[in-house]
């Protein structure tokens, strides 16, 4: 019955993700009607303007492609021709693919990523993968560095980190990757695309904090009295949590905006219009649901571990024992994600000492006062879900025979049951 459940949910999730992704295939395709006009009005554009046509035969043609350094050289200094210097490199490289493969070509790689010359990137070296951008005008051929190809080391380090789980947790540890799975799914086909759609966020996130939730807790545990309360345990912390960071959020003005990357994407997105009130509100559900999530299942399999082996415990019982534990837990859990927000945050705040000024005049800039909200907010929830869940798994085990154990013992082909 549990596997069946789990099929029937998978099922869902993947039929979610395929009409999503058939969504934004019919939405790129257009109209055809509109698309034949446009090729039309195009045609007689280009009858009657000649001269644009010829420009735009002259025009440069790019192209971004791998490359492979075959010779680096040292790096040295030269002018950036704005009266400082900065740290280059030349070497030569071999193109890779497109319709300059296997071609060799001289470029020079520039290190520095300031005006002062002062943070430096690392120097290339040979048999070192690399994008390159090549711009081709008037026959000659010029190839720019873009960046290096780390894809590779990404791959091997998830790889090492799903044999790391499947090597100490063997059956659960897949289970563990399947939810993990799971929840990369749904963050990406379901949360950030419906996001950018322009739906509104905190249902959004809400919803999908829901889904992951249950998913993940059902693949790990199946579905039982335990990953009940677990689920809505850590559903309500992170309801709970956003719900603070928005009320003190509209209190302090915060208008989720005052982020370098709130910025950047406001200019990036010219067809959404996004209410970053709302973004900063999934920021929290998102960044709280993990740790929320962590205690939430901790907490109701100790709580299962007690009634198992004491199935005489009361629901107050049950409840207090929970408290106790989740106690313990809290300590450690709320540092999470304190220590998360001052490590994401460093730079920034070590840019603003810099500019010496005092932690007071820190701690008011939105962009800070954002963080700290996050990270005290999600704080809050994880200290909520303890009382949550407890109260919750007493509540559903507070009878006395919900714990029944199978015994060893068989007497003329009958099991007998002792509580």
């Amino acid at each position: 019955m549990k596997s069946k459940i789990i099929r029937v949910i998978l099922s869902l999730l993947l039929l979610a993700m395929i009409f999503e992704n058939a969504s934004v295939v019919r939405a790129d395709e257009g109209t055809p009607e509109a698309n034949t006009d446009t090729t039309a009005q195009t045609a007689e554009q280009t009858v009657e303007q000649p001269n644009v046509t010829e420009e735009q035969n002259e025009s440069p043609q790019t192209e971004n492609i791998k490359a492979k350094v075959i010779e680096a050289g040292d790096v040295y200094l030269r002018d950036n021709g704005n009266g400082g210097q900065e740290t280059v490199q030349d070497v030569k490289v071999k193109i890779l693919n497109g319709d300059k493969k296997d071609e060799k070509f001289d470029s020079t790689y520039v290190l520095t990523y300031d005006l002062d010359n002062k943070v430096v990137g690392s120097k290339l070296r040979e048999g070192t993968t690399i994008f390159v951008k090549i711009t081709e005008e008037n026959g000659e051929v010029k190839v720019d560095i873009q960046d290096i190809v780390r894809q590779n080391y990404l791959l091997v380090l998830v790889l090492f980190f799903f044999a790391s789980i499947i090597l100490v947790g063997k059956k659960k540890g897949v289970k563990a990757i399947l939810g993990l799975i799971v929840t990369v799914l749904a963050v990406f086909f379901i949360l950030l695309t419906t996001i950018f759609k322009g739906y509104n966020a905190i249902l959004i996130s809400i919803g999908t904090c829901f889904l992951i939730t249950v998913l993940t807790f059902t693949i790990i545990g199946g579905w039982n009295k335990k990953t009940i309360s677990a689920a809505l345990g850590t559903i309500g912390g992170v309801i709970f949590a956003g719900l603070l960071a928005t009320i003190i959020g509209h209190f302090a003005n915060l208008s989720g905006a005052g982020k370098e990357e709130a910025i950047m994407l406001s200019v990036a997105s010219k067809n959404v219009t996004f209410n970053f009130r709302e973004l900063l509100f999934a920021e929290i559900i998102v960044s709280a649901l993990g740790a929320c999530m962590d205690v939430g299942m901790s907490i109701a399999s100790s709580l299962s571990e007690l009634k198992e082996k004491k199935p005489s415990m009361t629901a107050k019982e049950l409840f207090k024992s929970g408290m106790n534990i989740g106690g313990d837990m809290i300590g450690t859990m709320t540092n999470t994600l304190i220590l998360s927000f001052i490590g994401s945050s460093l730079l920034l705040i070590l840019l603003y000492m810099s500019s010496s000024i005092t932690f007071l005049d820190v701690i008011n800039i939105e962009a800070i006062a954002s963080e700290a909200v996050c990270a005290i907010s999600g704080s809050v929830g994880i200290v909520y879900t303890v009382p949550i869940t407890a109260a919750l798994f007493a509540l559903i085990n507070r009878d006395k025979e919900s714990y029944k154990k199978q015994s060893d013992n068989i007497v003329e082909g009958k099991r007998s049951l002792k509580i």
